[in-house]
């Protein structure tokens, strides 16, 4: 079997660029991902605030990303990591596919979007979705609801406007806020757009699919009708595979210290699953340095000092 001197778990932003650091300081590096490379900056709409593209659609940086990773030919493997071994060294990385043995690790897991807890699973694929990149264009000239608070609500009404006849978000805030002010100001120029605010959701209403949502405001409940509905309630960390690995967690987040190691000597952690600022800079940022780290710890492993 194969001993890989570092195993990268995640294919976005973060783990990409470690890819593209550890391939160029000539490790023999593994990219595990269990979806599909560049992350999920691919399901943001327009951004606008990454170094050096005044404009770009958030599946073009992805496609960016990759194609970047790929000229430095980092090997890319279709797995679900379901354990990170640490009980001996080296380490051993189990996916549901194969076991990956590796020197060192490099945790770029990510996050998943928070679910409702309702009844939505009954109308996926019918009218409920998390992704308006992906479904915005199921809704032209429809009637449609976001649910959830703050930024990730903000930003898939913003990437709806321009496609749905109505959009209406309901959040259980006193107030929406927002990452960068900005987002604020083009929430309020959109004419199509309306908030519902302090308002629980009681239920998604419909036979064959949406019809709308059964919701409670101060006491009162009232029914808001909509063709589709996009669920934006924020992320949680997708950090499942490292119970009992040891691995600390600060809730279900990988802590980390500014060189971007764990409490475990070699396994190292970078982007969202790292919590904080959840922003494609910040992964990249921290993408290069957890390799940068993870050489100084390979170099003193070559050397016997560890």
């Amino acid at each position: 079997m194969d001993v890989y001197d570092v195993v990268i778990i995640g294919g976005g932003p973060a783990g990409l660029t470690a890819g593209i650091y550890a391939m160029r300081a000539k490790l023999n590096t593994l990219c595990v991902e269990k979806e599909r490379e560049g992350g999920k900056i691919a399901e943001a709409g327009i951004v606008e605030n990454y170094p050096g593209f005044e404009s770009i659609r958030g599946y073009e940086l992805a496609e960016r990303f990759v194609k970047h990773a790929k000229r430095f030919n980092l090997n890319i493997v279709y797995d679900n990591v379901v354990k990170l071994d640490t009980e001996e060294r080296p380490f051993k990385v189990i996916g549901e596919n194969n076991t990956y043995v590796t020197r060192a690790v490099v945790i770029a897991s990510g996050t998943r979007e928070k679910r409702l807890g309702l009844n939505e699973d009954k109308f996926i694929g019918k009218g409920v979705s998390y992704c308006t990149t992906c479904d915005a264009f199921f809704y032209l000239n429809k009637d449609v609801i976001v649910i959830g608070r703050d930024t990730p609500a903000i930003m898939s009404a913003l990437n709806l406007k321009d496609i749905a006849r109505r959009v209406t978000i309901i959040t259980d805030k006193k107030e929406l806020r927002a990452a960068e002010r900005i987002m604020l100001d083009r929430l309020k120029e959109g004419e199509n757009i309306s908030v519902i605010k302090n308002a629980k959701v009681i239920e998604i209403l419909g036979k064959e699919k949406v019809e709308g949502v059964l919701i409670s405001v101060d006491g009162e409940e009232r029914v808001v009708k909509g063709d589709g509905i996009f669920i934006s309630i924020g992320h949680e960390p997708n950090s499942q595979f490292l119970e009992g690995s040891g691995v600390e967690l600060v809730n279900g987040f990988v802590k980390v210290d500014r060189e971007c190691k764990t409490n475990i000597e070699g396994i190292f952690a970078c982007g969202d699953i790292t919590g904080g600022v959840l922003q494609v800079t910040k992964a990249v940022g921290e993408g290069a340095v957890a390799v940068a780290s993870a050489v100084k710890y390979l170099n003193k492993l070559d050397k016997g000092y560890l």
